[in-house]
């Protein structure tokens, strides 16, 4: 069984680069783990506007400092290891993943040298952030004490599958959820926990009518500027400008400007640090509707209740008025902090209060509940119908025709979208799974138990893929992965399976990742999404590499007279993720080489002063330094030259520093990676 360990986090402020700086939305390739590292080796530090590193002061290590933080080649160090520090304006790599059918949401990862900055101000304005995340009495997800604690499980061998005990999507306690942020939040890491808490329950039992809504385009429309209004009062502010200077809320401000070059209109999206830049505004905005409603004598509590959940809202009342009241004093309110509320996305509920998500939930699990299960009876058991067959010991029952067809009408009958309700539905199907396994290693292993085994795998994946291929996302590729990786580290055990019935099941996971990949071509902008599923094809083996053209074709790369071109830029995920799966397999060797030529003109095509306080080239700068597979020391050589890095033996430092950057090329565990991937996920 499973076992938490809890342990104490020895306090490092630079643990923020592992939690609260990177969006959720990422490759399972990609970490920040080995910058951490080497700020901790370093022992890099802020101070008045100078870098110190005190430790392991090599000449290789402070020119690896300098590319990582966009220094420039001129900017060197003296004899106490110190180097200035002032510029700190950098371009965030921005990449696009699906939000709605035919939109996209912009996601962003800023530069080390802000990543760095982040830390500073997180060290600097931990007990500010706390102060001013607790003015609202409206918000459910906000900062609200330090990290203490950590926790992980211990390692379970596959071997002992059969003492697997039952994990349905797994609820801890409040501080275990919360421990994957610098900050423990309060009261919820996840809005759907709201949906089944106490309060949401006893709000609905009080109040005859409810209102969910969002703001437009939050974190797009978020004037940086504003944070200073939500602090200091607007009007002070715009009086006393120069007394602003230097506060909280100005050094926030700045920060959220440089880590996106320098702009004020919107913030980026993805990191927790920009829901803290917006849970700030927000909080000030609620206090000031709560205010505004006291003076019409609605007081919270009494005559209504609204909880927020970053910019979701949910207004819980029972006069119609006085819901009508609410909703105008919040846009004004909004307004005044140049946000709008979303009335396309405005749903009004009446008792009983239920909506049609959690429906669809009981449904769904009703259906799984009786179609995904395994027969265990000693006796034998006639179906309840004649025409269905006598159940023995062993046997089980999955029908992906019918599974598809029920689970259609459902969203069909309740008006539910997919995307609302595919999490909630994988992990539902993983815990299933998890139990068939853990069931089927409790009987005899027949040749036909065996058979009956595969063939309900097999039509589990059929039903997993035709609910996923409706709505590719991030969040679903990674619950599909964890129930890819459970088939096969399952199938994996030697001499636990028949060698065609395993690969019976290979082949299936193959056929849909294969179609999948060929229905999301990577066009203009990468899909993460789909990257993920290169990652998976890795693990089935040798049998099932993609062709070259078909990988090509995927990539948004075409071919003419036998030569590679492509008319869209290769974004640093596509490079990174295709060269990672392309390893050194000789297959690919025209391809690869087509995309590390490609690399090169990514770094050529922008000035030197472009190219240092691009993120994007950051990253992809030090990847490619560290990439093994084949023998490119010309590229390394040639890119390193392109920041004044000239000397021979200094290149070669750095390019033997260290064996993984950002990317991990080698000791990659794809199950070891997606568990790290998933102790992430807070949001």
């Amino acid at each position: 069984m499973r076992r938490k360990k809890k342990i104490f986090i020895k306090y490092k402020k630079e643990r923020v680069i592992l939690s609260d700086i990177l969006p959720f939305e990422i490759p399972v390739t990609f970490s920040n783990r080995q910058f951490y590292k080497f700020l901790l080796f370093c022992n890099i530090k802020i101070k008045e506007e100078k870098l110190i590193i005190n430790k392991n002061k090599t000449v290789a290590n402070q020119e690896i400092i300098k590319l990582l933080f966009g220094l420039a080649h001129d900017n060197n160090f003296n004899t106490n290891g110190e180097i200035s520090f002032k510029d700190k304006t950098t371009i965030p790599f921005s990449y696009k993943i699906v939000h709605k059918e035919n939109d996209f949401r912009e996601l962003s990862i800023i530069h080390p040298k802000n990543q760095f900055l982040v830390v500073e101000f997180y060290n600097t304005y931990k007990d500010l952030i706390l102060y001013y995340s607790n003015i609202s009495s409206f918000s459910i997800r906000k900062p609200h004490r330090i990290a203490k604690y950590t926790y992980f499980k211990d390692s379970l061998h596959l071997e002992r599958l059969a003492e697997i005990s039952d994990e349905i999507i797994e609820e801890h306690d409040k501080e275990y959820d919360n421990l994957k942020t610098f900050f423990v939040y309060k009261k919820y890491s996840n809005i759907y926990k709201f949906y089944e808490s106490y309060q949401y329950h006893q709000a609905e039992k009080k109040y005859n009518r409810l209102i969910k809504f969002d703001i437009s385009k939050c974190f797009d429309s978020i004037y940086t500027h504003s944070v200073t209004w939500a602090l200091f009062n607007k009007g002070i502010v715009k009086k006393h400008l120069n007394d602003i200077k230097q506060t909280f809320g100005d050094k926030f401000d700045t920060l959220m400007q440089n880590l996106n070059y320098n702009e004020t209109n919107g913030i980026i999206i993805g990191p927790e640090f920009s829901r803290i830049f917006a849970e700030l505004i927000l909080q000030r905005i609620d206090a000031d509707i709560k205010n505004g409603l006291e003076k019409e004598n609605l007081y919270h509590k009494k005559d209504y209740e609204i909880f927020r959940y970053v910019d979701d809202y949910f207004i819980f009342y029972n006069d119609e008025l006085n819901g009508e009241l609410i909703l105008t004093l919040m846009k004004l309110k909004l307004k005044e902090y140049k946000l709008y509320f979303n009335d396309s996305k405005k749903i009004l509920y009446s008792k009983p209060i239920i909506t049609e998500i959690t429906i669809a939930k009981q449904k769904i699990t009703e259906l799984l509940d009786n179609s995904v299960k395994y027969e265990l009876d000693e006796s034998n058991t006639k179906g309840s119908n004649k025409n269905e067959p006598t159940k023995t010991k062993g046997d089980i029952f999955i029908n992906s025709n019918g599974l598809i067809k029920k689970f259609k009408t459902i969203l069909f009958e309740l008006k539910v979208d997919y995307k609302d309700i595919l999490n909630y539905t994988l992990s539902v199907i993983e815990r299933k799974l998890r139990n068939i396994i853990k069931n089927y290693f409790k009987i005899i292993h027949e040749e036909n138990t065996e058979k009956k085994f595969i063939k309900a795998i097999l039509e589990l994946l059929d039903f997993v893929f035709f609910i996923y291929a409706v709505s590719p996302r991030v969040n679903t590729t990674i619950k599909l992965s964890k129930i890819l990786r459970l088939i096969l580290d399952t199938l994996k055990l030697k001499n636990k399976f028949n060698y065609d019935f395993k690969h019976l099941v290979f082949k299936k996971i193959f056929d849909n990742i294969y179609f999948t990949l060929n229905k999301n071509k990577t066009i203009e902008h990468t899909q993460v999404e789909t990257l993920y599923l290169l990652t998976i094809l890795r693990e089935l083996g040798k049998e099932y590499w993609l062709t070259e053209s078909v990988l090509a074709n995927y990539l948004g790369i075409k071919e003419d007279n036998g030569t590679y071109y492509s008319e869209n830029e290769l974004n640093y995920f596509t490079i990174v993720v295709s060269l990672f799966y392309m390893k050194d397999k000789v297959r690919f060797k025209k391809l690869r080489e087509f995309i590390l030529k490609k690399t090169v003109e990514k770094f050529k095509i922008e000035d030197y002063s472009t190219r240092i306080k691009k993120a994007e080239l950051i990253f992809l700068l030090f990847d490619i330094l560290a990439y093994d597979y084949i023998d490119i020391t010309s590229i390394k050589r040639e890119i390193l030259k392109l920041y004044e890095i000239r000397s021979n033996a200094i290149q070669d430092q750095i390019v033997k520093a260290q064996k993984n950057w950002f990317s991990k090329w080698s000791d990659f565990e794809f199950g070891k990676e997606l568990d790290y991937k998933l102790s992430q996920e807070v949001y």
